[in-house]
């Protein structure tokens, strides 16, 4: 089985890029996860549609056509998803040249130094998902609160509660997953 990984964070030591690395080393054998970088992702704009998808994007739609899922690690601003995570999904959730996120399956966690997690901004990656068509995991639910305290210098997460849950997750993700394929 194979899942794409992206970060909703562009900086190089966030809480949820570690999250993300941790993810992959956690991982069921029967699965690999491929970590994606978004950064070249440009600003979504109708206008580039006309003639085609730009490379970046395309390159993204072609890594999740032949994926059997998406993960999304969010953080959480100001009570919301990241502008970097709805930009990814307004590109490869238009119907303008193809929308890749329709029947995907796809799950979301993620990691704030807030004491609440990224509930709110989990909420909203779902919502933003559904709308796109995308089969949405619901259920275990990871949210790493007070995140900073929980990895060490290194990036390693220390927490072994936070562990036990996100290993449960992705074994409960990927066996959900397993059902849809």
């Amino acid at each position: 089985m194979k899942i794409i990984a992206i970060s909703g964070s562009l900086r190089q030591h966030s809480l949820n890029s570690k999250l993300l690395a941790e993810a992959v080393s956690m991982k069921p054998d029967d699965v690999t996860i491929t970590a994606y970088e978004i950064q070249e992702i440009p600003l979504f704009n109708g206008d580039l549609e006309e003639d085609g998808d730009p490379e970046a994007v395309l390159s993204l739609k072609r890594a999740l056509k032949e994926s059997d899922g998406l993960l999304i690690v969010t953080p959480e601003y100001h009570e919301s998803m990241p502008g970097v995570i709805k930009n990814v999904l307004d590109w490869v959730g238009s119907d303008a040249n193809e929308n890749v996120l329709r029947n995907l399956p796809v799950g979301v966690i993620g990691a704030s130094p807030t004491r609440f997690g990224t509930a709110h901004a989990q909420k909203q990656v779902k919502q933003a998902l559904i709308a796109a068509g995308s089969e949405v995991f619901q259920k275990p639910e990871v949210y790493v609160a007070k995140a900073n305290e929980k990895f060490d210098d290194k990036g390693n997460l220390t927490d072994e509660r936070t562990k036990k849950a996100v290993t449960r997750y992705l074994q409960s993700f990927s066996s959900w997953i397993g059902k849809k394929i």
